[in-house]
């Protein structure tokens, strides 16, 4: 026979596209269609392929894109897929991901450590999606193995060769926290901008920045921390000076707050994956007698992970230097010992905490910002409020007022005004003005709503108001400690109010338990606060049944004790424990003990108390109470029991501080 050679040769041509070319970008995600068709000897072949037109470029403090700047709002996708256990590619599939994902206000997805199928590319192009793409690199010895590292650069050129074109495909790093040497990390960036400069490119996630980044995620830069956590009472801050570096600065894995696990849920593994997890977590809640309550836990713990997210969002939007911020997460990771950080479960599925337009508030192309210098107030205080607005959306805002009021629990306007305004230009965060609002004539404990809106956007913030100190209430009994003398009081049928001067538990934080606590085994290892709102010890303290911001002030400031030996009692006030160990904790409960009533709370009432204007109102709450007539606790407590909570008044030897935590998480 005779061998045939067939040569394969690429034809090149270009193609002008006219001056009305439109770009792509995540307001107007244009795709054009090339179709191409190759005629030989009477035979044809046809392919077809999609892109965008769009330029990429560092800019000073962001990522800029067809010559101006963005802001990305982003969250991470870390391969969760409970279902199959392995990635889409039903293109289908990723575009209700990704439209889940916009109608929380978010343009920006970052795959950490990883790098997606093509049908999340082709969903990011329809849909309008800032990419983040990564080589599956989450090491400690960079360049150990030199096999490994070819690896890495033939995984790099194929990602780029097979899915270059997609506009979507805006960053691509190395992948995730790596250590090692990052000569290596450095040169494959070189080349990778060698190779396809369409796109701007970074050595690694967090850890060393290098003199070849073109943007820097991270949660720290020379200049100290822009990663934001936990947020807190005053809004009067940013990351301005921390962000501003030699290369735009997108914040590492923000948020990190994790709630207790919906039992619900474990309905939805269907597929390969049961939510033993889950189980192990429910079994143990009912061993401790809480089964109950765990909708309760849920709810409470997830409506404060929705509150510290509004303010961690909102930090970095007031940040003008900053180009963006990478939450972990909007959906949970039921990996690393399970980490229920998102308002989203791992099905990318809403758990009914908050809806996208009320997320929309606080983390959309245009956000009204309210820098408050605190959130509890006494009456004849002045509330002072510099707004700001966030505006990465695509056109100019005209002159348009910004309409402000400050109402109460029952929608009464205590105060309203307007602001004038200039015209907002694009990409920017602008000043609006500054309210002022006296705090007069306020006789009773109230929570009040600083509502603005501007066009069609609107926000806002609670803030408390408490009355100036009252008499002190007498008919009562204070005491800071258990002994002889307090048992005789309540055998003498006193109420007694008892406020321990020390107490064995947990001292408490008000931010929930870093992304797991199972992971990150670090006290006080808590998710959050369930309060019973209702109850007629919070008369003059109001209250929801979770910890909002007016709780920051007791909870940095309190002791949660070991209640789970008591059967019959259910906290006022229950932190409530992590979901792997589930024990009852009580910051405030109430019984009958011998002829008498206590209340016990476990806050101190002392260190820098007139700073702490929500804690000096919880204690003068329950000192009416305790002395009124409504106090009636339902509970019996023998008074060994409560001797057994005070046996030798120690506090865990465990505890750490919040930054050693931190060294931990940053291997140091």
């Amino acid at each position: 026979g005779i061998d045939s050679l067939v040569a394969q040769e690429g034809i090149e041509q270009t193609i002008s596209l006219g001056k009305q070319i439109k770009l792509w970008d995540e307001f107007n995600p244009f795709l054009y269609e090339l179709e191409t068709t190759l005629h030989v000897d009477g035979k044809q072949d046809t392919r077809t392929i999609t892109f965008g037109m769009r330029n990429v470029e560092q800019g000073k403090h962001h990522v800029r894109l067809n010559g101006h700047d963005i802001h990305l709002r982003g969250v991470l996708d870390c391969a969760v897929f409970p279902l199959t256990g392995y990635p889409s590619t039903c293109v289908e599939d990723w575009k209700r991901i990704f439209s889940t994902i916009k109608e929380y206000g978010m343009n920006h997805v970052r795959f950490h450590s990883w790098c997606p199928p093509e049908a999340a590319f082709m969903a990011g192009d329809e849909l309008g999606m800032y990419l983040q793409a990564e080589l599956p690199m989450w090491i400690k010895d960079v360049g150990k193995y030199p096999a490994r590292r070819d690896f890495f650069e033939k995984e790099m050129y194929a990602i780029l060769d097979a899915y270059g074109n997609h506009p979507s495909f805006i960053l691509m790093c190395n992948g995730n926290e790596n250590e090692g040497d990052f000569a290596v990390l450095e040169d494959l960036v070189k080349k990778a901008q060698t190779y396809d400069n369409r796109r701007l490119y970074s050595a690694s996630t967090a850890r060393t920045h290098t003199a070849s980044d073109q943007y820097y995620v991270s949660h720290v830069t020379s200049k100290g921390w822009i990663t934001v956590y936990e947020g807190t009472p005053s809004t009067d801050w940013d990351r301005n000076k921390e962000s501003d570096i030699d290369v735009p600065v997108i914040a590492h894995e923000t948020g990190q707050r994790c709630m207790y696990p919906n039992f619900d849920e474990i309905r939805k593994y269907t597929g390969v994956l049961e939510a033993r997890n889950l189980e192990v977590f429910r079994e143990r809640l009912t061993k401790n007698g809480m089964l109950h309550q765990a909708n309760d836990f849920f709810k409470a713990t997830g409506a404060h992970t929705v509150l510290q997210y509004k303010e961690v969002n909102e930090s970095l939007l007031r940040t003008r230097t900053s180009g963006g911020f990478q939450l972990l997460g909007l959906a949970d990771f039921p990996g690393q010992g399970s980490a229920f950080v998102g308002i989203l479960d791992a099905f990318w599925e809403s758990k009914g905490l908050v809806s996208p337009e009320k997320f929309r508030e606080s983390c959309a192309p245009t956000v009204l910002l309210a820098r408050l210098q605190k959130r509890t107030f006494l009456s004849g205080e002045q509330l002072k409020v510099k707004m700001d607005i966030y505006h990465f959306g695509k056109d100019v805002l005209k002159k348009e007022k910004l309409n402000w009021s400050l109402i109460d629990e029952d929608g009464k306007i205590i105060s309203k005004g307007t602001l004038d305004n200039k015209n907002i230009q694009p990409y920017t965060v602008d000043s609006l003005g500054t309210i002022d609002i006296d705090l007069d004539g306020i006789t009773h404990a109230c929570q009040l709503t600083l509502k603005a809106g501007m066009g069609g956007v609107k926000n806002e913030w609670n803030i408390w108001v408490y009355p100036q100190q009252t008499e002190k209430q007498t008919n009562f009994v204070y005491t800071r400690k258990w002994n002889e003398e307090t048992l005789k009081m309540l055998e003498d049928g006193n109420n007694v109010l008892l406020i321990p001067e020390k107490c064995e538990g947990r001292k408490t934080h008000f931010a929930s338990h870093f992304w797991n606590p199972i992971m990150f085994n670090w006290n006080p290892m808590i998710v959050g606060t369930l309060i019973n709102a209702n109850h007629p010890v919070f008369t003059d303290f109001p209250t929801n049944e979770y910890a909002d911001w007016q709780w920051w002030d007791i909870l940095n400031h309190a002791t949660a004790m070991d209640l789970t030996a008591l059967n019959n009692i259910t906290p006022i006030i229950q932190s409530i424990d992590s979901y792997e160990t589930n024990q009852k904790l009580g910051i405030a409960f109430e019984a009958k003990v011998r002829k008498g009533k206590l209340f016990v709370l476990c806050v101190d009432p002392e260190s820098d108390i007139d700073n702490r204007l929500a804690t000096r109102q919880l204690i003068t709450s329950v000192e009416k109470y305790v002395a009124s007539d409504r106090f009636d606790p339902r509970d019996t407590l023998q008074s060994y029991e409560i001797e057994a909570l005070f046996p030798t008044i120690s506090i865990s030897k465990k505890q750490k501080g919040f930054q050693t935590a931190i060294q931990q998480l940053l291997n140091k």
